[in-house]
């Protein structure tokens, strides 16, 4: 009689598996929570700008958007000095945190008529807090997921990153779309815009729950020591540095204009219902998904150079394709009144 016996499972294949799932989570439910303000920035606009009408209130909206994007390089500075320092997997759970109590604040905040202009206060202080914490989530999870890849199968690792953030704007533009489509106006502007910021709290816990037992990378571990400034030594590099910052410019605006503006800019530039825009926005973020994993595999077998120049040489023309209107005709959601369609 013989007996079979299983072989011991391989730790690195567990680290990996753990290390993938805990930086997909994190990035998923960090632009999760981004995706919550652009996509009920509609309604955001009236509940904190009443006092202004149609653009001018959709342009205050997406100016504090904007304006938390001056703390992420500093959030990327200091977030990648405490991962060199302290490790990656403490700087992601910190991260998360900060990022899911800053949009449950929102989700909590009095409107401008309640508190007046402390409410536009309150709601740019947690913008600049969601914008910090993002940058030391990516660059976090992105960092841990390329000191644990294999040497040929870099691209498919470092691909997690990117599909999980837009993996997280598909869900938001979804819940955006069931929002818009089942509830009145009313109940968009007392609480419903309200429910994807409240839902940012039970995602966060999961997300700290699934990095529980996840583990430093041996190669985080296994270093003897640590430069005492990290940004020192990256700037000795000013080629590579200038390459890497060009390229992230280049992805961020096709990213940002396609897969976050979009929805605003159909419903209220081209007159498309925001239902059917949300939905677009949707089948984006699906296709960006699947894109980003392909290329990253792709790009394990061709090389990452070629990749980034290919696509890199695809951005001008689709993004000038994408300037081209057409008009459809105009449906007037009730969260959005005839004086919001145009200024």
């Amino acid at each position: 009689m013989s007996t079979s016996t299983q072989a011991p499972p391989d730790p690195d294949s567990t680290q990996h598996r753990s290390a993938i799932k805990a930086s997909f989570i994190g990035i998923f439910i960090e632009w999760f929570d981004y995706a919550a303000y652009i996509y009920m920035s509609a309604i955001i606009s009236r509940v904190f700008f009443p006092e202004m009408e149609g653009r001018r209130a959709l342009i205050m909206t997406f100016a504090l958007f904007a304006l938390s994007f001056l703390v992420r390089p500093l959030g990327g500075i200091v977030w990648g000095h405490f991962g060199d320092k302290h490790g990656r997997i403490q700087t992601l759970t910190v991260s998360i945190t900060m990022m899911s109590l800053a949009t449950a604040v929102i989700g909590f905040l009095p409107s401008y008529e309640t508190i007046g202009f402390a409410a536009t206060l309150l709601l740019l202080l947690s913008r600049m807090v969601q914008g910090f914490s993002a940058a030391g989530e990516y660059a976090g999870a992105a960092t841990h997921l390329a000191e644990i890849a294999p040497t040929h199968k870099r691209g498919i690792y470092a691909a997690i990153v990117p599909s999980a953030t837009a993996s997280g704007l598909l869900l938001g533009s979804l819940i955006a779309a069931l929002l818009t489509g089942v509830l009145d106006d009313n109940a968009l502007i007392s609480w419903g815009w309200r429910v994807p910021f409240l839902i940012a709290l039970p995602l966060g816990l999961y997300g700290l729950w699934i990095r529980r037992n996840a583990d430093e990378s041996s190669r985080f571990e296994n270093q003897d020591d640590t430069e005492e400034s990290p940004l020192r030594e990256v700037i000795k590099y000013p080629k590579a540095l200038a390459i890497a910052f060009s390229g992230a410019v280049l992805n961020a605006i096709g990213f940002y204009v396609i897969l976050t503006y979009l929805p605003t800019y159909l419903s209220q530039e081209l007159g498309m219902a925001e239902t059917p825009a949300f939905i677009a926005s949707s089948v984006a973020s699906a296709f960006y998904v699947g894109f980003a994993l392909l290329t990253g595999l792709l790009s394990d077998r061709l090389g990452h150079p070629v990749c980034c120049t290919f696509h890199g040489t695809l951005h001008r023309p689709c993004i000038h394709a994408s300037r081209r209107r057409r008009h459809f005709p105009r449906h007037h959601h009730p969260s959005l009144p005839r004086r919001c369609a145009r200024a």
